[in-house]
């Protein structure tokens, strides 16, 4: 009933009637053909280039610098032109990356910083409605609404209610159920389950390996009973074996939320498997400072084509990825990412300079029971930690054949050592980093 109310009890906030705007405003363009499609990004680029070139001081310099002008990029081939930039050179350069004209109220925020050191930005209003609006377009993909319920399974204590009676009342009202994946304690998880087969969630808003560790709990108490309609997981990629685990436990599909914080929401993977770009970011693969071919792995690039207060052009995030070459089955005309292989530093090195990707460890790991979590530290080319929380415990005989299979994929050089640690601690903001590595691919 109050899903079917909910347009009507939010109709007059000014906030919800824009981000409805945008929401028809996405529901027509990924109807476009991929031709108009990218003749409205080009025409936002342009708008956007212009405006940091007359109103942002950093924007303006650097590309008066390099010889660079707004009426230089005549097609979205001529964006390969202006310079990249990167967090570091946000952080150097913050107050002069806002435009001083703009009239707005800015939020100061900054990344989760769960690899380094967190990035400090500013977003005007318009960047949280077009983001609502693009969630709730991927998840109306999958039957989900606005004012459906929602189960979040989320670690950042700053996007987590505080409790106090407004926020509890908030979260009832936003039909929202929380369970903190800082303290997720078997009573904990055991009262959150109880309550979500009570409640039915429409979905489960999550990071994947938080939820992984809720679905085993289900899975070894046969709790069962628990039927969204969808699981959208996001701020960390989600492994096949958790997705076949989610999807077996659930009963539902799972969706790959592709976000930053500094960016919100980039992707979405539709029902039928496509990792569709929205339409408002303009993203690039670049590969040793040139666009990579379609298929081809590379860094990702980002432009944010309704960010002015503080534009992020051509902004490396730090992942890596490939598109696909063929549409999606699904006929809609956004481009299509073949997948988010990692952030760049979930790649290991072996001592002759090979690359392995951390999903490795996870193929290896998911068909031994006894492993609960895992953490791969590799400190330099010629070392590799291994640390391994067990529910049970493990031979000698065991250890050997992990090591045997570890040696095997990384070479002889590479000195290998196993360590079963009580608990591996979550990063600040609640997630978990199956890969630490000191040594940087070069790619």
């Amino acid at each position: 009933m109050y899903s079917k109310l909910y347009p009507l009890v939010r109709l007059f906030w000014p906030a919800e009637f824009e981000m409805r705007q945008h929401l028809e405003e996405l529901g027509r363009l990924e109807k476009l053909p991929q031709p108009e499609l990218q003749a409205w990004q080009l025409d936002q680029l342009q708008r956007l280039v212009r405006h940091a070139y007359e109103n942002v001081p950093y924007y303006r310099e650097r590309y008066q610098r390099e010889g660079i002008h707004p009426e230089d990029i005549k097609s979205l081939q001529d964006l390969a032109a202006l310079p990249t930039i990167t967090k570091e050179d946000v952080n150097a350069n913050l107050d002069r990356l806002v435009s001083p004209n703009f009239q707005g109220k800015l939020y100061p925020n900054q990344t989760g910083g769960s690899t380094g050191q967190p990035m400090r930005f500013f977003v005007e209003d318009s960047f949280w409605r077009w983001n609502i609006a693009q969630e709730f377009r991927g998840r109306c993909w999958y039957g989900v609404h606005p004012g459906d319920k929602i189960a979040w399974v989320w670690g950042a204590a700053r996007d987590m209610p505080s409790w106090s009676w407004k926020r509890r009342l908030r979260a009832y009202l936003n039909r929202h159920r929380y369970l903190n994946a800082f303290g997720m304690t078997e009573p904990k998880m055991e009262a959150f389950a109880q309550m979500l087969v009570r409640w039915q969630p429409a979905m489960f808003r999550a990071y994947a390996s938080a939820l992984s560790l809720f679905a085993r709990y289900l899975q070894e108490h046969n709790i069962t009973g628990i039927r969204p309609r969808m699981i959208e997981t996001t701020a960390e990629k989600v492994t096949q074996p958790q997705r076949q685990l989610l999807e077996e436990v659930f009963q539902c599909k799972v969706a790959d939320s592709y976000a930053a914080r500094e960016l919100a929401t980039i992707a979405y993977q539709c029902p039928e498997g496509g990792l569709h770009v929205c339409e408002t970011r303009y993203l690039e693969i670049v590969s040793h400072g040139k666009v990579a071919p379609l298929g081809q792995m590379g860094e990702v690039v980002i432009t944010s084509l309704h960010q002015y207060a503080m534009p992020l052009i051509r902004y490396k995030i730090g992942d890596m990825g490939t598109y696909q070459p063929s549409p999606c089955s699904c006929g809609r005309g956004m481009p299509v990412l073949r997948e988010i292989v990692g952030r760049t530093h979930d790649f290991l090195v072996t001592a002759d300079g090979q690359f392995v990707h951390g999903e490795f460890f996870a193929y290896l790991f998911r068909v031994q029971p006894q492993v609960v979590r895992y953490q791969v530290y590799q400190p330099d080319k010629e070392h590799l930690e291994v640390r391994l929380v067990c529910k049970q415990e493990v031979d000698s005989a065991w250890l050997d054949r992990m090591l045997q299979e570890l040696q095997a994929r990384f070479g002889p050089s590479m000195h290998i050592s196993l360590r079963l640690v009580d608990n591996i601690e979550l990063t600040a903001a609640g997630k978990h980093r199956y890969i630490v590595s000191e040594v940087k691919p070069d790619f």
